[in-house]
This record gives C-alpha cells, structure tokens and sequence, in this order.
C-alpha cells in the first residue's frame, strides 16, 4: 500500500505541471526538440523572466534537463513517460 501511495503523490506533483497553462505550454514546446529560453519565447507569448523561472522549477521536479552549448542552455524533457503523456494528450486533442 505504500508503494501504492508514493506513486500517486509522484503522478499528482507531475500533474500539477500539466495544469499550470504555462508550464504545459513549454512541455509542449520541448516535445520533440530541445530549445533554448530565446527559442520558447518566440513560440508563446510568457516572459522571458516567466520562462526562466518555470524551466528552473521543472528541473528541480526532473521533468527537465538542461545542457550548456557555448553561451546557450538547452533545455529538453528528460522522461520517455512525459514524453509518451503529452504524445497521449496530442493524439486525445487531435493536435499532432
């Protein structure tokens, strides 16, 4: 029963990511490539500040991971499962 429970306070924190507008805004960006804060900016209309402090706070939720390349951060989903949720959530909204 608690391994039970631990996963479902593990799969509620990962939904609460995917409620924030914002959040599964960038989620949606970063599906199939890695990008940059400049690059996300271009595809939404959240604050360069906002998205700097969302991708920071998906990286401590490891939903996220980043790499350095020159003076750039990329940043890319670093589970196949998100992966897999948001490929789900495309094909249920027709949106592929």
């Amino acid at each position: 029963m608690k391994e039970i429970m631990q996963k479902v306070d593990k799969i509620a924190d990962l939904l609460k990511s995917f409620s924030n507008k914002d959040k599964l805004t960038i989620l949606c960006f970063l599906w199939n490539d890695e990008k940059n804060v400049s690059e996300i900016m271009t595809c939404s209309t959240i604050s360069q500040s906002q998205i700097s402090q969302y991708l920071w706070k998906m990286k401590l939720e490891w939903i996220l991971e980043s790499e350095k390349k020159w003076k750039e951060v990329f940043y890319k989903i670093s589970n196949n499962k998100i992966l897999e949720l948001i490929s789900a959530m495309k094909i249920i909204f027709n949106d592929k």
